[in-house]
């Protein structure tokens, strides 16, 4: 992506989401154009006492369009409880990448999530057809070992979906290698997916930084190094 490309930065001017709390953010971009999602910090999912947050994010790119989803970290506190979902609609010739980012409590703050809820779901249409799909659903304490995190409390997946998606699945790969931080990359049907799990939202957000900046060939948004 070229630095000369316009950013929307989304503002929560609450500086969390607690329980009730309804949140929509939505994105277009037309045909040909190209545009780079962001948001100003952290999102803090605070604890819940009247019902789960629930946060809806719509995507629409037309023909040619590209779009870059980049929101920073979501921090889930501890009695958080959070339902978000993640919607795009785009043109089959369109480019779209993703990137979601989840913290597991404060670990600089030696907080362990005892009680915590958490149901977030992609939904992903080229086309006019489901190109991808994935559910994450979990209640707090966070599950360990083969099947679960083990001692990682931060995660990330990054999705690429364009006509060269395929093909860059060597360089995603020659990306990866950070300390502290286990990363894989495949791809299939026109998409590159890249997971990233950390024992903290540090490391991960440094691997992150590192892979984007070299991937996209350009510097993330100014927001991300504040």
């Amino acid at each position: 992506m070229s630095g000369d490309v316009p950013q929307a930065v989304f503002i929560n001017t609450s500086g969390g989401v607690t329980g009730g709390d309804r949140l929509a953010y939505c994105a277009s971009v037309g045909d040909g154009a190209k545009l780079t999602v962001t948001t100003q910090a952290a999102e803090r999912i605070y604890r819940a006492t009247a019902g789960p947050a629930k946060i809806s994010n719509t995507l629409h790119l037309d023909k040619a369009a590209t779009l870059e989803w980049l929101p920073q970290e979501t921090i889930l506190f501890d009695g958080s409880n959070l339902h978000r979902r993640l919607d795009v609609d785009m043109a089959e010739d369109a480019s779209l990448l993703a990137v979601e980012t989840l913290v597991f409590g404060r670990k600089a703050m030696g907080e362990v999530l005892q009680t915590a809820q958490l149901h977030d779901t992609w939904r992903i249409r080229r086309g006019g057809v489901l190109a991808y799909a994935d559910a994450l659903r979990f209640t707090a304490p966070v599950p360990n070992g083969v099947a679960g995190f083990g001692d990682n409390t931060a995660l990330a997946i990054l999705l690429y979906l364009a006509p060269d998606a395929e093909t860059r699945l060597e360089q995603a790969r020659g990306l990866l290698g950070f300390d502290e931080v286990e990363a894989a990359a495949s791809a299939w049907n026109g998409i590159l997916a890249v997971r990233f799990l950390a024992p903290d939202a540090h490391p991960l957000r440094r691997a992150l930084i590192l892979f984007l900046t070299g991937f996209r060939g350009c510097p993330l948004p100014r927001v991300w190094h504040m």
